[in-house]
């Protein structure tokens, strides 16, 4: 057993759902439960599909075909060197599979875990590129089984045919379920296994092996020089990425597996072990025993006198029994893990819902027919090394993202029950395996051309295609428009556009070179293939990053907009009116998870900083709601005892004062906690478009940093609106009357509006009274009523249309300022809860219109200040009439003093 894993390896009783699943990642991932059938032996078997990829590796690709140079003899330390940099990474890809025993899919599809709260994006490229990894093998390892059969069994039938029936053979066994295929693949395991332990044991024993040419080692380059060995080392090494399918394999049925804490670790254990004897042992013996020329060569054909001096004449047979075994398990792995890697990606909203489809016995049936199909396409191709070595590009994707991903979990969630814990020095190395990995990306992409580095570039964007393919259909279920016009989708486009012209550049630039340049090329496009890997993350990753965060930040503005501070409007109001009861708010806070470290990460913790302030406002209002409860219970015993004691009234007169004291103090300070972090994601959002727009010189992230400053200020907007409110409820606020010009408030209201309305085409009017005098009122407060009226108006007025606002005397004598519009109109439910706060009918239209639902009622409060009254008439689709009357007095006053 691992260090780190449970004595009894099963997941605990006691263990909570939510540890046993982790911690959910942030798209909503399914952990729905598995039969759990597997066991270590049908796990390890499994897993032995990744560790005989050497066989082919070693012949097909390292030694050289076609155009492609091989590495020579010094293909088989650079093979030790990939399966050292595997077993790095081992220990904390299994802790990653541990921490959601429920899931299947392998590392890969764990990412999500991990990445969900940073980018969905960046989670959907690990799971896709580890699927594009495994389709070309599968068909490769077909054709070389069928080839063999072919060649000493069914001569009439072509290898193409013989292969895409292995293909189909093995779909059909998965579909089955993942018992059958268990079933299959431990006598194929054992089989394979056993002539691989005789394979490297015979020539031994009969001392035919050479140990000095088996440990002498020569490297293949390109071109003379350090640079030369460097490029054919890291093309090795870029090849042998493969060699890490010898231990993820075997974290593919996690969810499958009985007792996975116990059981996944011993199978990845068992999976070493015999990656060691296929990645170490048999190249060396088969060096020393038959030379590099011979390895070079058809496996099936040249191993035979391995097999010789055990078997006699039966070496051969036994060679390509030992090579049909072997393929065999390339064939199935593929059909079972990445088709389930798949699936789970579905089930996590990453993919196409439909490739989560499973059958009666849980076999993702969709996903299993999409890779076998795939692999077919693949074979009848020719499976050829271009191909493989563009499958791979994303395939060190997906092994290098889980290394980090171990290490973000770590670092976010230190404190998580984990059926099993690497030693922390693991988590380093799994970290350097994976940099050394983007390294043998970067430098040994490029020896296989550029075509083969733009198809490559393909494969990974494809994963992107397939989550904006989920998106739209989630959008057109949920009645939405199925493209939404985001600035990942347009950066993303700019991004591919210049890869385009990147990539014809450096064609031209490559082409055109003299033949005796072949470091100078190499040299460019590795230029080149850096470029590429840039832009996948500043056209994918970087842009999906920033748009996850602003969507949260957003999306926690919309909570706390509709949902505390509506309670907190609603509490004030019922505190003003005296009723203790419904003066009460919940105060829950629900913080941002934006896990970025710069100017957005800031900005949400503002923003959380701002609801732990709200919640604590909540706790004050409702401790304050129970002081003026006790003040108002001994105001009434004191009043009581009025008949008594002139002493007992002036303490029930104090305790009155000292009630509105603390009511007024509770005020003022709600106003301060709730506009100091609101007030800093207002600057935040004003540095990001700052900074962006001064370093590229265009606001490439501005529509963002624009919404979350739009959203500030309205929130900003909601809290003074609130707190006006719950003055005037509690009659903290006094008037400060005067007689003042209607006809210049008019002129200056309409001003303030003006460019909103000509941004819509809306015609704004005036007609004022000759006859009205001068009215005696609060100037500032005439105005907040005439203003809020106004912007009501605009808002809910679509272009083209009109505003009008007339002053006129009433019948009675009073004054009336009408507000009329054209725009969408409104029932009469809606005219009714037009005057209470957050009671918009329609919330969708609220939100599009930008309404905060605080204006009507603001503008009703003030006018009964002035001893007035606001009525509102309207019709849908005909337009909005508002009058605010003011009463007779008002202008007597006014024409009194005019006359003294």
């Amino acid at each position: 057993m691992w260090p780190g894993a449970r004595a009894d390896g099963v997941v605990p009783s006691e263990y909570p759902a939510a540890c046993v699943a982790g911690p959910a990642p942030h798209r909503g991932a399914s952990d729905r439960a598995h039969p759990r059938t597997l066991g270590w032996v049908g796990t390890a078997a499994l897993a032995m599909g990744g560790s005989n990829q050497s066989l082919f590796l070693l012949s097909a690709l390292l030694f050289g075909q076609g155009a492609i140079p091989g590495q020579g003899s010094a293909a088989i330390p650079l093979l030790m060197f990939g399966l050292l940099l595997s077993i790095a990474a081992a220990p904390g890809w299994t802790e990653l599979v541990l921490l959601y025993p429920n899931r299947v899919g392998g590392i890969a599809a764990a990412c999500s875990e991990a990445f969900g709260r940073y980018s969905p994006i960046l989670a959907n490229l690990a799971g896709v590129g580890y699927w594009w990894g495994w389709v070309p093998t599968c068909g490769l390892t077909a054709l070389l089984s069928a080839s063999a059969i072919h060649q000493w069994y069914l001569p009439d039938v072509s290898v193409s045919a013989l292969a895409v029936g292995l293909v189909l053979f093995f779909a059909g066994i998965n579909l089955g379920g993942i018992k059958w295929v268990s079933r299959l693949v431990i006598p194929i395991a054992a089989a394979s296994s056993l002539l691989a332990f005789l394979s490297g044991l015979v020539p031994i024993l009969a001392g035919e092996v050479d140990w000095r040419q088996a440990t002498s080692f020569h490297l293949t380059t390109p071109f003379p020089g350090w640079f030369g060995s460097l490029t054919s080392l890291m093309a090795g090494l870029y090849l042998i990425g493969f060699a890490a399918p010898a231990f993820e394999a075997a974290t593919c049925h996690v969810g499958e597996t009985a007792n996975p804490g116990h059981e996944v670790p011993r199978a990845v254990f068992v999976s070493a072990a015999m990656a060691v004897l296929y990645f170490v042992i048999l190249p060396v013996v088969w060096l020393g025993a038959l030379g590099p020329v011979q390895l070079g060569g058809d496996l099936a054909v040249v191993l035979g006198p391995t097999f010789a001096p055990l078997f006699g004449s039966a070496g051969k047979a036994a060679a390509i029994g030992f090579m049909m075994f072997t393929m065999f398990h390339g064939t199935v792995q593929p059909l079972a893990g990445a088709s389930r890697t798949l699936a789970q990606l579905a089930e996590d909203g990453l993919v196409p819902e439909f490739l989560a489809w499973r059958s009666a016995n849980d076999t993702p049936w969709i996903a299993t027919l999409l890779t076998a199909a795939m692999a077919v396409i693949f074979l009848l191709m020719g499976d050829p090394v271009w191909l493989i070595a563009s499958a791979n590009f994303t395939y060190l994707i997906s092994i290098c993202l889980p290394s980090v991903a171990v290490w973000l979990l770590r670092r976010d969630r230190p404190d998580a029950m984990r059926l099993y814990r690497a030693p922390r020095g693991t988590i380093v190395l799994g970290l350097a395996a994976a940099a050394i990995w983007a390294l043998s990306a970067v430098l040994g992409f490029q020896q296989f051309g550029l075509p083969t580095v733009l198809v490559g570039l393909g494969f990974a964007y494809s994963g992107a295609l397939l989550y904006a393919w989920r998106k739209f259909a989630d959008r057109r279920r949920a009645g939405l428009s199925g493209i939404a016009d985001t600035l990942h989708l347009k950066l993303t486009g700019a991004m591919l556009l210049v890869l385009a012209m990147d990539a014809a550049g450096y064609l031209m630039a490559v082409n055109n070179m003299a033949l005796g340049e072949t470091a100078m090329r190499a040299a460019l496009e590795d230029i080149f293939v850096a470029v590429a890997m840039l832009t996948i993350a500043v056209g994918l990753l970087l842009p999906g990053m920033i748009a996850h965060s602003a969507l949260e930040v957003s999306s926690a503005a919309d909570r706390l907009v509709r949902g505390t501070l509506a309670d907190f409007a609603r509490a004030m109001q019922a505190l003003g009116q005296g009723d203790f009861g419904g003066a009460h708010v919940a105060g829950e806070f629900v913080p941002v998870a934006v896990n970025s470290r710069d100017e957005v990460g800031q900005m949400a913790e503002s923003f959380n900083v701002l609801q732990r302030e709200i919640a604590k406002a909540a706790q004050g209002l409702n401790a304050a709601r129970e002081g003026l409860r006790g003040a108002r219970g001994e105001l009434v015993e004191a009043n009581a005892r009025l008949e008594n004691t002139n002493f007992q009234l002036v303490q029930a007169k104090e305790a009155a004062e000292a009630a509105s004291t603390a009511k007024s103090s509770f005020l003022a300070g709600m106003s301060h906690e709730l506009r100091t972090p609101l007030n800093a994601i207002l600057g935040f959002s004003e540095i990001i478009s700052s900074e962006i727009f001064g370093a590229v010189g265009k606001p490439v992230y501005g529509e963002y940093a624009k919404d979350i400053h739009r959203s500030g200020q309205h929130l900003l907007k909601i809290i003074n609106e609130i707190l006006d409110m719950a003055k005037i409820g509690s009659g903290e606020v006094v008037l400060y009357e005067d007689h003042i010009d209607m006809p210049t408030i008019v002129r200056d209201c309409l001003a303030m509006v003006r460019r909103q309305a000509a941004e819509k085409t809306i015609a704004l009017h005036a007609d004022i009274a000759a006859d009205i005098g001068t009215l005696y009122a609060d100037e500032t407060r005439v105005r907040q009523v005439l203003i809020n009226l106004l912007s009501n108006a605009v808002k809910f007025t679509p272009g083209p249309g009109s505003v009008s606002v007339a002053v006129s005397r009433c019948g009675d004598g009073g004054l009336a300022l009408r507000v009329t519009d054209t725009g969408i109109g409104m029932t009469p439910e809606q005219i009714s809860a037009a005057c209470q706060p957050f009671r918009q009918i329609d919330s969708s239209l609220a939100r599009k219109y930008e309404g905060t639902g605080l204006g009507l009622p603001l503008a009703e409060s003030l006018m009964r200040l002035h001893g007035g009254s606001l009525e509102v008439t309207s019709a849908p689709s005909v337009g909005t009439s508002v009058v605010a009357t003011f009463p007779p007095e008002r202008l007597r006053y006014a024409a009194l003093a005019t006359a003294i």
